[in-house]
């Protein structure tokens, strides 16, 4: 029999200079520098069914850096056909800047994937999201992600869009979709001037894209192979350490 599900909800919060957090496992946070948090993954998974949730508030003027120590391997739980989620909320005052840049997502056969991701910045936060996901393990075609970003600045919304990928849908696998590649890579940079225009590029083994938000951001997009993809993030992303 497989492992129940599990819930779990981590915490961190910067105000004053002062940086405090709650988690617990699976999801265990562990202060890695001055401004920078990492999330351990403890126990492996997540597997379908598991609840995982995340909220992050930086007061006026604060500059953190949340990454994760591994790579997300989600798997099939004892519900088949059941999701895990993992949801992460930022909350960003005035002057304030968060660089969210987990490791890679992989998304197993038989797995369902529904993270989300929701920004509420103030007028002056700034906030930039690198994310990678990968369609299952070597040899494997991959399970279904169905991942949600929200953002707004000033209360007035800037993005909100859901993706959808399935390693095992034949349409989304399609040249309407990902044309048979594994990974899919995002960039949103929320509060900072974006680009007048789209631009589009085909870049040995991705093709990527970055767009302007309706508002202070941009929205890169990459799909091709693994390597690929994490080469356009690492270029595009803002490298380390973060880009404040």
């Amino acid at each position: 029999m497989g492992a129940s599900a599990v819930e779990a909800a981590a915490r961190l919060r910067l105000v004053d200079g002062r940086l405090t957090f709650a988690s617990a496992p699976p999801v265990v946070l562990r202060r890695t520098g001055r401004r920078r948090v990492h999330v351990v993954a403890v126990g492996g998974g997540p597997l379908g069914g598991d609840r995982l949730r995340l909220r992050i508030e930086l007061g006026p003027g604060e500059r953190l850096a949340v990454h994760s120590a591994a790579a997300t391997v989600v798997q099939p739980g004892r519900d088949a056909g059941a999701a895990a989620s993992f949801d992460a909320e930022a909350v960003l005052a005035e002057g304030s800047a968060l660089d969210w840049r987990p490791e890679p997502t992989v998304v197993c056969d038989g797995a369902v994937w529904a993270p989300s991701v929701r920004l509420d910045a103030a007028e002056g936060g700034r906030a930039r999201v690198v994310e990678q996901l990968v369609l299952g393990r070597s040899g494997q075609a991959g399970g279904r992600c169905a991942s949600t970003t929200r953002a707004t600045v000033g209360g007035v919304p800037v993005l909100a869009s859901t993706t959808v990928i399935d390693g095992a849908d034949a349409a989304l696998t399609g040249i309407g979709g990902t044309d048979g590649a594994r990974s899919v890579g995002s960039v949103l940079v929320v509060g900072e001037a974006a680009p007048d225009a789209e631009e589009a590029h085909d870049d040995g083994g991705v093709v990527w894209a970055r767009t302007p938000l309706d508002g202070p951001g941009s929205l890169l997009t990459a799909v091709g192979t693994t390597r690929a993809v994490a080469r356009v993030l690492a270029r595009e992303g803002g490298g380390q350490p973060p880009w404040w």
